[in-house]
């Protein structure tokens, strides 16, 4: 009971992923937006997250409230001993999205509007950066607890190059998701062309950072490696991430937007796989098993029931809200367009 439970968080970092990674990544372009377009760039990126921004956090929301329930000794050894990159995490989770929102609203104001953008642009950037950084540091042997619960140090426990690699293929798979999804949302094929070409830019600098990850977990994370390696599940997630991000640089070659979109969600999906399988069952390297944080099987079976009775009401909604927000204002866009002289 204890693995489906795991199985849920999994499936929720990957919803977490594929969802909210995408709007963190459309910061980041946001961010480096340039050129004659600009403008237009940063509106279509405010049109495209306004509308289901904030709901994206219902996973991580979902994951933290599964590891308090069912494994609190795990959970109490992640907020003491990875507490600074967890609260900066939450910090720009705050940022961001109260500088959005402010955006919005300060039209009248040009430099707070400024002010806001570079806040919600720079936010969007750090915070992926240490969420990954996070995922690096439960995943080294680093994180070490004695027998008197005390973890060693606030700084050196997840501050390697390591950890700092993970953060950056976090955030440059954020950006690759972002730009293939907005090829999508672009309505003329001058954004489309701008945004192809940094969907080709991310996706070869997110690859070029797995080999560096590869090569550096030999040193610090070798656990993670061999079960990478032994475990089929994660080997073939692997190859399946690799494959799809090789159709998905053909689809940019091609001008195929939407099988860009699909082959970019499926290869960044199967790395959160990837990285789970190798993980278990382990929530944090080298001393923190499932089996061994787990609460009781009691709780759990109640956990379990409780996510399966929230995932009948949860995912009509979140469908229903995608198809008014986002698929209802798209076919209001288009119209517009070709009615236009």
């Amino acid at each position: 009971m204890a693995s489906l439970l795991v199985g849920i968080m999994v499936i929720s970092l990957v919803l977490y992923t594929l969802l909210g990674g995408a709007d963190y990544g459309a910061g980041v372009w946001d961010l480096f937006s340039a050129g004659p377009s600009k403008e237009a760039q940063k509106e279509m990126i405010a049109n495209a997250i306004q509308p289901i921004w904030e709901a994206t956090h219902v996973w991580l929301i979902l994951i933290i409230v599964l590891l308090f329930s069912a494994f609190p000794p795990a959970f109490g050894v992640v907020m003491v001993a990875l507490h600074v990159p967890i609260l900066l995490m939450l910090a720009g989770i705050v940022l961001r999205g109260s500088s959005f929102v402010f955006r919005a609203y300060s039209t009248t104001n040009s430099h707070m509007q400024r002010t806001c953008a570079y806040v919600f642009s720079i936010s969007s950037c750090f915070t992926p950066l240490f969420a990954g950084i996070i995922i690096g540091a439960i995943s080294d042997d680093h994180v070490l607890v004695s027998h008197d619960a005390s973890v060693n140090g606030y700084i050196f426990n997840w501050l390697n190059p390591f950890t700092l690699s993970m953060g950056l293929l976090t955030l440059t798979l954020f950006a690759f998701l972002a730009a293939a999804y907005l090829t999508v949302e672009a309505p003329t094929e001058g954004l489309r062309i701008a945004f192809r070409r940094r969907a080709a830019f991310a996706g070869f600098v997110a690859a070029a950072n797995l080999l560096l990850l590869y090569a550096l977990s030999e040193r610090y994370a070798p656990g993670l490696i061999l079960s990478l390696i032994h475990n089929p599940l994660s080997l073939g997630s692997v190859l399946v991430s690799l494959v799809c991000l090789v159709l998905a640089f053909i689809a940019i070659f091609s001008r195929r937007d939407r099988l860009l979109r699909g082959m970019a969600s499926i290869s960044v999906g199967a790395v959160v796989v990837a990285w789970a399988s190798a993980q278990y069952p382990y929530l944090i390297r080298p001393g923190q098993t499932i089996f061994d944080s787990v609460v009781s099987e009691t709780v759990v079976r109640d956990v379990v029931i409780a996510s399966a009775a929230g995932a009948i009401v949860l995912f009509p909604s979140l469908g229903l809200l995608l198809y008014i927000f986002k698929d209802q204002r798209r076919t209001r866009t288009i119209s517009s367009t070709s009615v236009r002289p």
